[in-house]
């Protein structure tokens, strides 16, 4: 038997058979799981096992409720967004919480895993990086010129100028380019 198959495996969702809970029904209508039951004894249509067929109770709503005593419900849901609602989880604050909370989990993981950087602390190491070539560039000023000098007879203090005016010169040119970092 193939991962793929058994008793596990994910169903294809189906709008014309779909039922949820009363909870979760309460969420992808955007009332109480309260005011659900309020509304299974004023005659909401429930399934055998207890559960709300999504499609049938939506319509007895409609038909049924004042429009306002309603808050507006979320857009049908559709295969792509499974039985609670859009991709982005149920409507419910505690469900919205649940679903921050899930993904700051997920960040921490990451981090503590060592797949996800700390911006700031990318920027130091860059920082830093950059501190030490500049002070490198400026240090080779001070060795290649008595090279220079020697190699050509001119005069050292005059190439020591020249050089260290130079590279002072490129320095704030790369100083002044922008550093963008990927998101």
């Amino acid at each position: 038997m193939h991962a793929e198959q058994g008793l596990f495996a994910p169903q294809p969702f189906d709008p014309a058979t779909a039922t949820l809970s009363k909870k979760g029904f309460a969420e992808a209508v955007g009332v109480t799981q309260g005011r659900i039951s309020q509304l299974i004894r004023a005659g909401l249509p429930v399934e055998p096992n207890g559960r709300i067929h999504v499609a049938r109770g939506r319509d007895w709503i409609e038909r049924n409720v004042d429009p306002n005593r309603r808050r507006p419900t979320p857009p049908a849901h559709g295969p792509e967004n499974g039985p609670g609602g859009p991709a982005g989880g149920f409507f419910s604050p505690k469900a919205k919480r649940d679903s921050a909370e899930a993904e700051i989990a997920a960040l921490k993981a990451s981090r503590l895993a060592q797949r996800h950087l700390d911006k700031r602390a990318t920027l130091r190491v860059i920082e830093a990086r950059a501190r030490a070539e500049r002070d490198a560039l400026i240090g080779w000023v001070n060795r290649a010129a008595p090279a220079i000098a020697a190699g050509t007879g001119a005069d050292l203090q005059a190439i020591t100028a020249i050089l260290d005016r130079e590279v002072r010169d490129h320095l704030v040119t790369l100083a002044a380019m922008t550093l963008e970092l990927p998101r």
